[in-house]
């Protein structure tokens, strides 16, 4: 559908290698139109965005210069738009056409590497009212309202749909409303969607912690595309993560609130190492948050996206993980085995299960033996009901012209909730078995040990190549305040 053309590379102050491109897109005659009337006519949501001067959402890819040959997608631009949702010819929502902080909104690409492997003209986004409403039409615009929304390109599998039932099933603070809906941009059909809000602070309908002094982190492995994070002891170094700012907002920090939020999660992983974790981290949520990834079988440990709370800035509130996210990996273990993120030592968990401090075992342990079949029966009727639903007979009509505009060739509901239930069909009992082999009385396992030798300077040859504290050059360079300096020279 499209090329990329080269140019060359940048290092920018964040150290990301930026690869210049030109998306060039093949003329409209070489893909498959798909009609409005096609569309209106599924039965979803339809989202129609009319940019100003038909402008696209563009991006730019970068290379991490942390994961040489990893390759990403950062917004280029945010597009003004206007923005009008219907179903069935009845119009539920306009924005109105865009005036800045009065009405209308702008959208820009978002994502990861699901924008990197996408056709420019279907790329996953965000969306930015400039007034708060709700997008997905509840009738409750108090309640619900919001300026930050995302599109996702999940409405072709159950994976998130499933995954969010299950969050709200095992009774997380926060699990993300969404609409499957079908996607115009500027008259041009983009394809089937999931309208979803985002992780945000938002005490009346999303994550709820106190505006001036609350706090939502990301261990994030995609920091380097942000302007603002931090490292703590366990992320630091030669680790792929640091943590990144959902709130507040970059522009709203400043530099106690990032000593504080920094500090406090040190804090947090010194409490893990040493078995006083109780006093930092809301074990309830941690526990739900690891329970229904292993439910889910999630293979990645690497990009899987957890965020962390803090209520406030004070002693009463503790580290907890209010939601779940990203649900590409979804049945990718063998069935009876745990996620990748219970054993992965880039996570906590593994430290956690391994504890002399046996509270986060016995509670994943008594969480699991109290609610195991209500929440699979509850999971796996919910998928039943919903392969048979009028929103899956839309959908299905929706996939197939998501096929027709990109080639493409996703199957219908009734097909995936049949191997999402078979799948489950063989986790579920082997999961048993495992979860009843955990020993919530000390085992004697020696815990993980954390990583303590952090600090802020990173070392690098003469020609750029960055080495750990082994320096086999003449010149070290250490990398202070996003600048390059000339330290020390070593004779050899």
């Amino acid at each position: 559908m499209y090329k990329m053309n080269l140019k060359h590379k940048t290092i920018n102050k964040a150290g990301i290698i930026t690869i210049l491109v030109s998306l060039t897109v093949l003329p409209i005659a070489s893909q498959t139109t798909v009609s409005l009337d096609e569309v209106k006519l599924a039965g979803l949501h339809v989202i129609e965005i009319s940019t100003n001067n038909n402008e696209e959402p563009q991006g730019t890819i970068i290379e991490s210069e942390w994961q040489p040959g990893t390759y990403n997608i950062t917004y280029k631009n945010k597009v003004p738009c206007r923005i009008v949702i219907s179903l069935l010819n009845d119009i539920l929502f306009d924005s109105g056409p865009y005036e800045k902080k009065s009405s209308g909104a702008t959208i820009r690409i978002n994502g990861n590497t699901s924008a990197f492997y996408s056709d420019p003209l279907n790329m996953p986004y965000k969306i930015k009212l400039e007034k708060a409403n709700d997008l997905l039409c509840r009738g409750n615009n108090d309640k619900y309202s919001d300026k930050h929304w995302r599109l996702l390109k999940d409405a072709t599998s159950l994976n998130t749909i499933v995954g969010l039932k299950l969050s709200q099933l095992i009774g997380l603070e926060w699990t993300a409303a969404y609409i499957p809906c079908n996607v115009i941009i500027n008259g041009d059909y983009r394809g089937c969607y999931l309208l979803m809000e985002t992780v945000k602070q938002n005490n009346l309908c999303r994550i709820n912690c106190d505006k001036k002094v609350g706090y939502i982190v990301e261990r994030d492995p995609y920091w380097w595309k942000e302007e603002k994070y931090f490292s703590s002891q366990w992320y630091c170094d030669e680790s792929m993560y640091r943590w990144t700012w959902s709130h507040p907002d970059e522009e709203d920090l400043n530099e106690t609130i990032e000593q504080y939020v920094q500090q406090y999660i040190i804090k947090t992983e010194q409490s893990i190492n040493d078995g006083n974790y109780n006093e930092y981290i809301d074990i309830s949520s941690w526990t739900k948050w690891l329970l229904a990834h292993d439910i889910l079988g999630t293979r990645d440990s690497g990009g899987a996206n957890m965020y962390f709370k803090k209520y406030d800035n004070t002693d009463n509130s503790r580290m907890e993980m209010p939601c779940i996210w990203d649900f590409d990996s979804s049945y990718d273990v063998e069935p009876g085995n745990f996620s990748r993120l219970h054993t992965s030592t880039h996570a906590y968990f593994n430290s956690l299960m391994n504890s002399n401090n046996r509270e986060f075992a016995k509670s994943y342990f008594n969480l699991w033996n109290q609610k195991k079949y209500e929440l699979v029966n509850s999971l796996k009727e919910f998928i039943n009901n919903y392969s048979h639903s009028d929103e899956a007979i839309a959908l299905n009509k929706s996939r197939k012209l998501n096929n027709k505009r990109w080639n493409t060739s996703y199957g219908i509901v009734e097909n995936d909730a049949q191997l999402t239930l078979q799948w489950l069909d063989n986790h579920i009992e082997p999961l048993n078995n495992n979860i009843q082999l955990i020993n919530v009385e000390y085992s004697g396992i020696k815990p993980n040990v954390l990583n303590t030798n952090c600090n802020d300077k990173q070392y690098y040859n003469i020609g750029g190549i960055k080495f750990g504290s082994s320096v086999n050059s003449t010149v070290i360079i250490q990398r202070s305040n996003n600048e390059h300096i000339v330290r020390k020279i070593i004779n050899k």
